[in-house]
């Protein structure tokens, strides 16, 4: 079976920025988020200066430094941390608008293509960090764990 599939760049940034939500007011050392949410170090440096780049986290050097985020987590959505990693979101390449395709305008498909496009840009979009965030299962916080399964499944 063949999947559609979220880059696992995307994955890593959006479950560090949550980790980074649940901690508004402190920092977050690197070492901690990516054992907490098992990230391979050398990633998160990667992705994490690709989101500082894009303004949405702030590193802080020294005893007791870190990363935090750089804006209130309501003020974040999914669609900026994507597009910070990865560009602009795509759903097929003929949805980006420079592109031009032979089978234009005769394609049956791109009107699928276009709907989806507007529709995946829309849920995330209106998806904030911070709705993210409050989705945690008390099991969840109590351990300082929580499952990404958890607060995807309410997208």
């Amino acid at each position: 079976m063949s999947l559609m599939q979220i880059p696992r760049k995307i994955e890593y940034a959006l479950r560090a920025m949550i980790y980074m939500a649940d901690r508004p007011a402190g920092i977050a050392r690197g070492t901690e988020i990516a054992s907490r949410e098992h990230i391979p170090k050398y990633y998160l440096e990667k992705v994490i200066r690709d989101l500082m780049r894009r303004g949405l986290v702030h590193a802080r050097r020294g005893p007791g430094g870190g990363y935090q985020l750089a804006r209130p987590a309501d003020s974040i959505t999914f669609r900026d941390i994507i597009e910070a990693v990865e560009g602009p979101i795509t759903l097929n390449i003929c949805t980006d608008g420079s592109s031009s395709c032979a089978l234009q305008p005769t394609c049956r498909m791109y009107r699928v293509w276009e709907k989806g496009q507007r529709v995946l840009l829309e849920v995330f979009s209106e998806t904030s960090l911070q709705e993210i965030a409050n989705s945690r299962t008390p099991t969840a916080l109590d351990s300082g764990m929580h499952r990404p399964t958890d607060a995807l499944s309410k997208v």
